[in-house]
């Protein structure tokens, strides 16, 4: 019996540099790699030449060249994951008409508008899964491009219009009414905030969940002095650990001013920033030599420095459903993080700490508290030991994508 079909729109660039969104399609594939599979899938990412890679006998990956990528688009300081900007692909488009189902990981950009117009001219069934908080980091770019205007037009259309507040509200409107022509939709709905997503819609909802590589995130023994002398990083007696881009959204600036602080309150400390270097200049400058950047570490790489820090923090602005908690957690570092940087996957005070007000000085505070206190860092990590209980890779893809898949195709 031949094999149905299914497409997977990712409407990224696929490389190195890649961020959550892409590596949650990336981990999915590698956990069913050289496995028995009943359905072929095509994932559909972007790049700078097109081809086609043979991930195993169930999997390709085909690479898109973007007929205008939003990398054009960097002199005005759009420093985010690259998509196409362009209305549609039409060659993708005609790719699409052969596939029994039809999945998009975004409701905005050029993909997922040629998987809506294959759908509805070719009757194939249309799921879509939200990884990324589009709208608001529209509104943090649209912000961030006016600094530089005159202060009497950014005074009109910032501050009196709130130009920023209406995109990214007709932003949700585009994404409710794409949702609208799916059949099922996986979304992290806890993650996100009340009214984002209509309630018209709920019956579609699966509650999209993300995995962990056990075998490669679990609490590890190593000795300290090692990781210095490898690393070459100033032996000191707290470790603080940031994994993530290395950016302003993602609270690395933030931190680095949080680190400055506590180095004033007399704490021996290294924090380490590892990740995509976009604003690691500017954290240097803030935060002086105590405090490191680290680029590109492999998954073990960053697991050693998960279980050997003192904290993990995170002050993230924008987050869906940050991954690196669940791997942090799974390796029992304690997570200090801010309330949309991960808190929907703490409980405060038994697994983690949620700081709400998001000032330097309440950070410092709260996390020189935390350092202080050996008992109830021991307890939390007591806690996590006893209640890692996240799912996998291959179960997030067999319980929430295939069985949904299953009852179109």
């Amino acid at each position: 019996m031949k094999k149905k079909r299914v497409a997977i729109l990712v409407d990224l660039e696929l490389s190195k540099k890649s961020g959550g969104h892409v590596k949650f399609w990336e981990r999915i594939c590698e956990s069913l790699k050289n496995k028995s599979l009943d359905v072929k899938l095509d994932l559909f990412f972007l790049g700078k030449k097109k081809k086609k890679i043979k991930f195993d006998e169930n999997i390709n990956f085909y690479i898109l060249k973007p007929i205008f990528s939003s990398r054009l688009l960097k002199f005005i300081g759009i420093d985010a994951d690259y998509t196409d900007l362009f209305p549609f692909n039409p060659l993708l488009l005609f790719k699409l008409r052969n596939y029994d189902l039809i999945h998009s990981t975004d409701q905005l950009f050029s993909m997922s508008r040629a998987a809506k117009i294959a759908s509805k001219i070719w009757k194939i069934p249309l799921t879509s899964s939200m990884h990324t908080d589009t709208p608001s980091y529209t509104e943090y770019y649209i912000l961030k491009i006016f600094l530089n205007f005159h202060s009497f037009l950014k005074k009109i259309l910032i501050e009196k219009i709130k130009l920023q507040k209406i995109i990214s509200t007709n932003q949700k409107k585009k994404i409710n009414k794409y949702f609208a022509s799916c059949k099922k939709i996986m979304v992290d709905v806890k993650n996100l905030e009340k009214n984002y997503l209509s309630k018209d819609l709920s019956k579609k909802f699966i509650q999209l969940e993300r995995g962990v590589e056990k075998k490669i995130f679990t609490k590890k023994i190593v000795n300290r002095n090692n990781i210095f002398k490898k690393y070459n990083l100033p032996n000191k007696k707290k470790i603080i650990f940031f994994c993530g881009r290395i950016h302003t959204l993602k609270g690395a600036v933030f931190l680095s001013k949080v680190h400055k602080k506590l180095e004033k309150c007399g704490i021996d400390l290294i924090t380490i920033l590892a990740g995509e270097n976009i604003h690691g200049n500017t954290c240097k400058e803030i935060g002086g030599p105590n405090l490191k950047i680290v680029n590109y570490l492999d998954e073990n790489e960053i697991a050693t420095f998960m279980s050997v820090c003192d904290l993990f923090v995170f002050p993230s602005l924008y987050e869906i459903g940050p991954q690196v908690i669940l791997e942090a957690k799974a390796c029992q570092a304690v997570c200090v993080v801010s309330p949309q940087g991960g808190g929907k996957r703490i409980i405060h005070n038994f697994d983690g700490i949620i700081i709400n007000k998001y000032s330097v000085v309440s950070w410092a505070n709260e996390v020189l508290n935390l350092l202080d206190n050996s008992k109830k860092i021991n307890k939390i990590k007591k806690n996590l030991s006893i209640n890692n209980t996240q799912l996998t890779w291959r179960d997030v893809f067999f319980e929430i994508f295939y069985k949904n898949w299953k009852k179109f195709i």
